[in-house]
């Protein structure tokens, strides 16, 4: 996936000449090729290797990556990889559902290991947890499995209109995944990203330049419906190089 990001080298020399003449000086936001940390790593015009560290989780970067699918009209492209960052929020509600639980990180990951391959068992996991932390049950809206399964399992060519109302609905729920994490446990959701970008930071080569960059789409202190967002990110991908 492409992703927009700073050179920070640009950044500091622009910064630190309106700091000595006042004089402002534009700095390009390239779009540029994301790895599986959600790092960019890029050469500017000018020649500097940078990089930007994109302290979103899987989902974020799954959900955006997705858009971007859509809006080129590869609609069955987008249900799939709109499905994957559906299934990265489950993964994602029970990383800090165990922190909230008391539950060390490494007792997940061995029991993950077996449904990190099976979407149905990991959604079965997620749902018996949601109550445990939400006070409620989880209603998955059937549109969805059966949308998925349509056009993963049988081919079926989706329409742009059924893709975009599927990617709303998935948008709704991982917002409400987030506000029950952000509502109920609010210093286990922020350990769990924090070490998580911990881990992303450490993956930048030593020595290399390098800046945070945080998304939106679902930034909880922002009032933001999926067509506000589509909008932003059509704005933003009308600027992408073909």
């Amino acid at each position: 996936m492409r992703a927009i990001s700073p050179c920070v080298t640009c950044m500091k020399e622009a910064s630190d000449k309106l700091t000595t003449t006042g004089e402002s000086t534009p700095v390009r936001f390239p779009y540029a090729e994301m790895d599986d940390n959600g790092i960019v790593y890029l050469t500017c015009d000018k020649g500097h290797s940078t990089a930007a560290v994109h302290r979103s989780r899987k989902h974020q970067f799954l959900f955006e990556s997705g858009c971007h699918a859509l809006l080129d009209h590869y609609t069955n492209e987008a249900v799939s990889t709109f499905s994957a960052a559906l299934e990265r929020a489950y993964e994602f509600f029970l990383r800090v559902a165990y922190r909230k639980l008391r539950l060390p990180p490494s007792l997940l990951d061995d029991s993950w290991k077996h449904v990190k391959a099976q979407s149905e068992r990991q959604f079965g996991a997620f749902v018996f947890l949601f109550p445990a932390i939400a006070g409620e049950s989880f209603e998955l809206p059937q549109s969805i499995p059966q949308l998925r399964n349509k056009v993963i399992h049988r081919g079926y060519m989706a329409r742009f209109d059924e893709v975009e109302k599927y990617a709303e609905v998935i948008f709704a729920i991982i917002r409400r995944i987030m506000h029950v994490l952000s509502d109920r446990c609010p210093t286990e959701m922020w350990a769990e990203i924090n070490d998580a970008a911990e881990v992303q930071r450490s993956a930048v080569p030593a020595g290399m330049e390098w800046t945070w960059v945080a998304g939106t789409e679902f930034d909880l202190t922002v009032d933001l419906t999926f067509e506000s967002w589509m909008d932003e990110l059509r704005t933003q991908h009308e600027g992408q190089p073909e």
